[in-house]
């Protein structure tokens, strides 16, 4: 599968992990952090939470037996919601708003005509769920998957 993006939300402690993958924005993450600079926004790995792939990599055959390790109540993970970096879901969609708007008319010279489309697709599905969870005043993180 390789790397990917999830949005996960965090309302109160009530974390939302079910996302789509943003394979894209991760693929491209170096040039649309490029565009945030020129654009005057956060960049999009600013919003990278790396718990998940810590918490994986930190596993070695000399760890606990998996079914032995404690899972976390509220994430049912290995780690939990304080382990986790989260940023304001509307300073994340103000930042997908400005990719999303500037890339619908000026393509990146470094993504590829094949792949433009389907950035503007996934770039529309997160400010979909950002759109939600800033109405909720939820926090959110790009969690990073492997």
């Amino acid at each position: 599968m390789g790397m990917t993006l999830w949005i996960q939300t965090l309302d109160d402690r009530d974390y939302a992990q079910d996302s789509d993958d943003y394979s894209l924005l991760y693929r491209y993450t170096e040039p649309l952090d490029a565009l945030c600079a020129t654009l005057g926004m956060a960049p999009l790995s600013s919003f990278f939470d790396d718990s998940d792939l810590l918490f994986n990599f930190s596993e070695s055959d000399d760890d606990e037996d998996e079914d032995a390790r404690e899972l976390d109540p509220e994430t049912g993970l290995g780690y939990g919601i304080d382990d986790m970096a989260w940023f304001d879901a509307a300073a994340g969609l103000a930042t997908l708003c400005a990719l999303r708007q500037h890339l619908a008319t000026v393509a990146l010279p470094d993504i590829p005509v094949d792949d433009q489309a389907d950035l503007l697709e996934e770039l529309d599905s997160g400010i979909q769920r950002l759109e939600a969870a800033t109405q909720r005043k939820a926090r959110f993180h790009l969690a990073l998957i492997e």
